[in-house]
């Protein structure tokens, strides 16, 4: 198996039990979501005792955001991080974001943490990063509703 080492700490393993070096790998992973094969790279620890990979419940998240991030990517979306970019591109909250386009109020959460966004959500979001003229307008059009907070950038701008 093909491993990439990231780190390597002294550490109780849970795997064994023992007190030794765990390495922190990447490996090639395949996985089907959505009726798709995807091949992505998930981190793993490694116990060179038991010659085991095994993972804790931070890694299974990221692990779940690796593979949904590289289904976007397959499908031409935009990744979880790329959506948070938006945002911060904006100065602009998940939940006034949601507010402001008229979905429900964990939507966008849901987008940058482990939800699949469907394409005509995944449009709008493009468009909103592609067109500043457009989203000003959502945003003056939805103020009152509006956090203090989102409502400095309309200030600003």
């Amino acid at each position: 198996m093909d491993m990439k080492i990231i780190k390597s700490e002294k550490r109780i393993c849970s795997c064994c039990m023992e007190e030794h070096e765990v390495k922190t790998v990447l490996v090639m992973d395949q996985a089907t979501f959505k009726n798709s094969t995807v091949d992505y790279e998930a981190s793993y620890f490694f116990c060179e005792l038991a010659e085991e990979l095994y993972m804790d419940e931070q890694q299974m998240q990221d692990n779940d955001i690796r593979l949904k991030d590289t289904y976007r990517k397959k499908e031409g979306l935009l990744t979880s991080a790329q959506i948070g970019e938006i945002r911060a591109k904006y100065g602009i909250s998940q939940s006034d974001l949601c507010l402001l386009l008229g979905w429900g109020g964990k939507t966008i959460t849901r987008y940058e943490s482990h939800q699949v966004q469907d394409k005509a959500h995944d449009t709008i979001l493009k468009k909103i990063n592609q067109d500043p003229e457009w989203f000003l307008s959502l945003l003056n059009g939805a103020k009152a509703n509006l956090s203090a907070e989102s409502r400095m950038f309309l200030v600003k701008k």
